[in-house]
């Protein structure tokens, strides 16, 4: 298999080598065939977790994802038990533009917590919260939306994405979250898809490449 694979016309002998523009790559004397970018918006329901096999035999996203032949991996994760919009790709930099912290993309929640929340509450969450591990949650913005059998609708807008981060400002406040939605992630809206449903999207807003 020696000297098959050649990347900018000279030959490759290490398996291990990193490739980063497949166009330059040949096998055999010719390139390697273009691989389709895909971008696929999901709306994950609740019980599902976000991995393609799970060791305790719990239901896994890819469940919804059958009739997709390409391998694709989710920008980002959900937890089990919250829903929402959930991200599939093949194109590793779009998913690291949407997750690297640095580039501070936006992602808006609608949380469902029980009790009322004050607006001093508000304005402590704006400001900064330790969340514990060394961690500080502070929302861009958080809106009360309504409320329902002694519980509120609350709508939570960051930047980046800390492990489990919006379950862990409300336990600050001693606020259980009964429900957590993702209604946005950068560009990308949930819109109207229906949960377990999913919709290709076939441009990227080119915006998102100038970071």
């Amino acid at each position: 298999m020696a000297g098959r694979v050649k990347i900018k016309g000279k030959t490759i002998l290490d398996p291990g080598t990193r490739i980063s523009d497949p166009g330059n790559v040949f096998v055999n004397g010719k390139p390697l065939p273009k691989v389709k970018k895909r971008y696929i918006l999901f709306h994950k329901p609740p019980g599902y977790v976000t991995t393609r096999k799970d060791e305790l035999g719990r239901p896994t996203v890819y469940e919804f994802l059958k009739d997709i032949d390409d391998w694709i991996f989710p920008v980002g994760r959900l937890d089990r038990d919250s829903e929402g919009l959930l991200i599939f790709t093949n194109d590793t930099k779009f998913g690291n533009i949407l997750t690297e912290p640095r580039y501070k993309i936006e992602r808006t929640y609608e949380v469902l917590i029980g009790g009322p929340i004050s607006q001093d509450e508000i304005l402590e969450m704006l400001k900064g919260v330790d969340i514990g591990r060394g961690e500080k949650a502070q929302p861009i913005s958080v809106k009360i939306l309504d409320k329902e059998k002694g519980c509120s609708w609350v709508k939570v807008s960051l930047r980046g994405g800390k492990n489990r981060e919006i379950r862990r400002l409300f336990e600050h406040f001693n606020k259980p979250v009964k429900r957590l939605i993702r209604t946005r992630f950068g560009p990308f809206s949930l819109s109207s898809i229906k949960p377990g449903r999913w919709m290709e999207v076939q441009e990227i807003p080119p915006g998102i490449w100038r970071r």
